[in-house]
């Protein structure tokens, strides 16, 4: 009878230790299904940063092949912080999600709008920027208030914030979709459409070296918080990676990069999180 009880016992400590090792395999991983990213990265001895190679100042790629800019700069001290070279991977706005499936990238600095859609197939950091849109227009077809934009063909970036922008909340404009931002202002430039819907900055700082263009006067439409994006399954480098932002934060480091590339302050939205 006692022989009995304790094989029955040993039987039942052999089904549960499998599957104590399993979650013990799964929290040691950080709740991530497959290799570790942060691992990985540190193994590799290379960060892959993905970024908008046409969108200054948060990050152009000059003649030379060189990315600059507000982004790579943050890039940059993700790099430094994890010990590891950095390679920034060109991409437009459209192939964000794609590049990280793809493995080309281990992250997104792409002035990635964390928006409630896009949240379901991205994890999103807590926000390093923030930036709202604006219009810009030729001055001899002159645009005065948002409600003008309704019958025009605006301009927008493909897959960006101010497509879903325009799409959404400007219902009677015909948007014109580009797959990069230097094609929009080439398009308003040349007169293949009526008005551009970008950046604030941008919009604002493109009339200023245009003489014959001109940005509405108006607050930034619809300000957004933006995030580095990762894929949803990599909780530990997404959890590394909102560290990595609070402490360049509270340390003042975003400040003095934003200022050394916007000539502004980090907006107060975001200074709350370091």
């Amino acid at each position: 009878m006692h022989r009995r009880i304790v094989t029955r016992l040993a039987i039942g400590l052999l089904a549960i230790v499998p599957v104590a090792l399993s979650g013990c395999s799964a929290g040691g991983s950080g709740g991530e299904s497959g290799p570790n990213t942060l691992q990985t990265i540190e193994k590799r001895g290379t960060l892959r940063v993905a970024v908008l190679p046409d969108f200054p100042p948060t990050s152009v790629k000059k003649p030379s092949g060189k990315i600059v800019g507000y982004a790579p700069d943050i890039a940059k001290e993700l790099a430094k912080a994890l010990g590891v070279k950095l390679k920034m991977v060109p991409v437009n706005g459209d192939e964000r999600l794609s590049v990280m499936k793809s493995k080309r990238a281990d992250v997104n600095i792409s002035a990635y709008t964390a928006t409630n859609e896009r949240a379901k197939k991205v994890a999103f950091t807590i926000p390093y920027k923030s930036q709202g849109a604006g219009v810009l227009f030729r001055k001899d077809d002159p645009i005065t208030s948002v409600k003008d934009l309704a019958g025009k063909k605006v301009a927008v970036a493909r897959g960006s914030t101010n497509d879903t922008i325009i799409t959404d909340d400007f219902p009677k404009a015909k948007p014109v979709r580009f797959d990069s931002i230097a094609h929009v202002l080439q398009a308003l430039k040349s007169n293949k459409v009526d008005a551009a819907m970008e950046t604030y900055y941008v919009t604002h700082q493109n009339a200023k070296k245009n003489s014959a263009l001109k940005a509405l006067d108006v607050p930034p439409i619809k300000p957004d918080l933006i995030s580095m994006g990762v894929l949803p399954d990599q909780q530990q480098w997404l959890n590394y990676l909102d560290n990595f932002i609070r402490n360049l934060i509270s340390q003042g480091d975003a400040q003095k990069l934003h200022k050394k590339w916007f000539d502004e302050d980090l907006s107060p939205l975001v200074k709350n999180y370091g």
